[in-house]
């Protein structure tokens, strides 16, 4: 991929998923593979095991980080 981000490794997965669902069926969308992925998640741990702890250590969603920001805040008061 030329100058954006690298592409996370569930992005990976479900553009192989998709790949492997085109080559048998022309009319299969890239909707259907993410679905097909999800119900698939188990493989990727076989991909790469740098992929799958990839997924697992994930950030702290942006919600999760002010909640936890304004407990501390509570805290002091």
């Amino acid at each position: 991929m030329k100058g954006g981000r690298a592409l996370s490794p569930w992005n990976k997965f479900v553009s192989k998923v998709y790949h492997e669902g085109k080559e048998s069926d022309p009319e299969y969308e890239f909707k259907q593979a993410l679905k097909d992925a999800s119900a698939r998640k188990s493989e990727m741990g076989n991909m790469n095991s740098s992929v799958a702890s990839g997924i697992k250590k994930g950030k702290k969603s942006r919600k999760s980080r002010k909640s936890s920001k304004k407990s501390k805040t509570h805290k002091r008061r």
